[in-house]
């Protein structure tokens, strides 16, 4: 695949500030312009390792940097790849932040969170809810997009095996514990939105209209008390 010299210069002023010790640079797809770093959970979930970071903004920019692989002798590095490889980011859950679940509730929840969808389901985030994780997602996007595969969000699952990241100090999974108990069907619900809207926050799932029956019962839930 040839590279257009305009994106490589692109490339190298977007990494300009790297060290020159790193061995790898890291690069960002699916971010909302003007929006940045805020709007990526996968930068959230990444942002201790202190890293520059580029921003992708077009399909065809995470296309390119797929195939491009290395530049200026350094791998480059998606931040959802990173997530997934890195050893040092294990399940370990932060029992020192007072706003959230306590680990034997997270713990519990993330048990009958499982047991619902099937899926794995770890303790990750600190400001965004959730977050999905697939070994080598942009690759599995791409492969999604030119395969133009109909399957449902179920069955997209199963073949992909993500992994549900959760933030045990958000209100919406505070929100989730109480329901499983007090109001299972609801729960229910709202943890299947959950898992929905980080489908679709990864580019795992661009077609939203199977989920619009559903979140009109969340509204009419939503709207009970009033």
């Amino acid at each position: 695949m040839q590279i257009d010299p305009k994106v490589i210069e692109c490339i190298k002023s977007g990494l300009k500030s790297t060290a020159e010790s790193d061995a790898h640079s890291y690069w960002s797809a699916r971010v909302e312009k003007g929006r940045g770093q805020a709007a990526s959970p996968y930068y959230e979930a990444m942002k201790i390792k202190d890293m520059e970071v580029l921003f992708c903004y077009e399909q065809f920019d995470e296309l390119t940097l797929l195939h491009l692989r290395e530049f200026n002798k350094k791998k480059l590095i998606s931040l959802e790849t990173d997530i997934v490889v890195d050893h040092y980011k294990e399940e370990n859950f932060d029992a020192n932040k007072p706003e959230q679940l306590s680990q034997q509730h997270a713990e519990d929840l993330m048990a009958w969170m499982r047991n619902c969808l099937g899926q794995k389901v770890t303790p990750r985030l600190d400001s965004h809810p959730s977050m999905i994780t697939v070994l080598e997602m942009g690759a599995v996007r791409h492969f999604l997009r030119t395969q133009q595969l109909s399957h449902s969000v179920e069955e997209r699952a199963q073949v992909l095996q993500p992994t549900l990241e959760i933030n045990a100090g958000h209100d919406l999974i505070k929100k989730l514990y109480v329901l499983k108990d007090s109001n299972p069907d609801l729960a229910q619900m709202l943890l299947e939105q959950i898992f929905d809207n980080a489908m679709i926050t990864a580019g795992l799932n661009d077609d939203p209209r199977p989920m619009i029956s559903r979140l009109n019962d969340l509204l009419t839930k939503a709207m009970e008390k009033h």
